[in-house]
C-alpha cells in the first residue's frame, strides 16, 4: 500500500538497477584513473606537474577551468578535477541514463508493454527518476570517497575533507539539474533522436558556453548565458553564503524540470 502512495514500483526500479549497474561501473572505473592520476600530481613543495602546462598553454587550459595556481590540496583537486572532469563525465553518465530510462523505452514499444501490465505513467515516471537519481548518487559518493583514500594515502592530513564533501555534494546538486533538463526532454519528446538532441544538446551548448567565458576578455559575460556559472567551487572553497545561494537556483531548476517532464509525460499521446 505505501509503494502505491508514494507512486513508486520496487519491481521496476530494481530491474533498472539491474540492467543499467553495467554503466555505472564503466564511468567509476573512468573517473578512478582521473582522480588517482591527477591526485598523484600534486606536490605541496615544488607545484604540480599540471601547473607547467598552465603556464605553457594557458589559453587551452583556461577553457577547461584550469587556470588556477591552486595552494592546498582541495584547491588542486577542485582546479584540476572539479572545473572540467568531474562535470564532463557524470554528465554523460546522466545523459545516457535519461535517454534509456524513459524516451528509449517509448521509442521502442517496451513503454507500451510496461503501461499496458497496469502500471500507471506517473509511477513509471517517479520510479525512473529514482533510478536516475540515486545511480548520480552513488557515482558522486563514490567519487567522494576515492578521492578521500587517495588523498590520506598519497598526502596524509593534506586534505580539509569537510570542504572537500561540501564541492561534491555542490557538483551532485549541478548534475541534478542538468538531469532534470535531460530527463525532462526525455519524457517530453516520443523519439529518441529528438530527446537527444535537446536532452544532450542543451547541457553540450552550457559546457561550450563555459569554455569560452572561461577564456576571460570579450568572452567572459558568456558565464552569465550557462546554469554551470551556479556551481562556483571558489566560494564552496571559502564558505561564501552567496555558493550556497547559487546551488539553491540549481535545485530549483531540477525541481522545476522535473515537474514540466512528470506532467507532460503524463499527459501526452503515445502509440500504445
Amino acid at each position: 500500500m505505501e509503494v502505491k502512495l508514494i507512486m513508486f514500483n520496487k519491481a521496476l526500479f530494481k530491474l533498472e538497477w539491474k540492467t543499467n549497474y553495467k554503466i555505472l561501473i564503466i564511468f567509476c572505473l573512468i573517473l578512478i584513473m582521473y582522480t588517482t592520476i591527477i591526485i598523484s600530481m600534486y606536490d605541496p613543495e615544488l607545484g604540480s606537474a599540471l601547473e607547467v602546462f598552465s603556464k605553457s598553454m594557458p589559453e587551452i587550459m583556461a577553457m577547461v577551468g584550469m587556470s588556477g595556481t591552486p595552494d592546498t590540496l582541495v584547491d588542486f583537486i577542485t582546479e584540476y578535477l572539479y572545473g572540467f572532469i568531474m562535470i564532463v563525465f557524470p554528465l554523460i553518465f546522466g545523459i545516457i541514463l535519461s535517454l534509456r530510462l524513459l524516451v528509449k523505452k517509448v521509442d521502442n514499444g517496451v513503454m507500451s508493454y510496461l503501461l499496458s501490465s497496469g502500471v500507471k505513467r506517473t509511477t513509471v515516471w517517479t520510479t525512473e527518476m529514482l533510478v536516475i537519481v540515486s545511480n548520480m548518487f552513488v557515482l558522486i559518493l563514490f567519487c567522494t570517497g576515492l578521492g578521500i583514500i587517495c588523498s590520506q594515502i598519497m598526502f596524509p592530513d593534506k586534505l580539509d575533507i569537510f570542504v572537500y564533501i561540501s564541492i561534491n555534494i555542490g557538483v551532485y546538486i549541478l548534475h541534478l539539474a542538468l538531469l532534470g533538463i535531460c530527463f525532462m526532454c526525455s519524457s517530453i519528446f516520443n523519439e529518441y533522436r529528438l530527446a537527444t538532441l535537446f536532452g544532450a544538446g542543451f547541457p553540450i551548448i552550457f559546457i561550450l558556453i563555459q569554455m569560452l567565458s572561461n577564456m576571460e576578455g570579450s568572452m567572459e559575460w558568456l558565464k552569465y548565458m550557462t546554469i554551470l556559472t551556479l556551481f562556483d567551487s571558489n566560494k564552496l572553497i571559502s564558505g561564501n553564503n552567496e555558493a550556497y545561494l547559487m546551488l539553491g537556483g540549481l535545485a530549483i531548476i531540477a525541481i522545476i524540470c522535473s515537474i514540466i517532464g512528470a506532467v507532460v509525460f503524463k499527459r501526452k499521446s503515445m502509440s500504445l
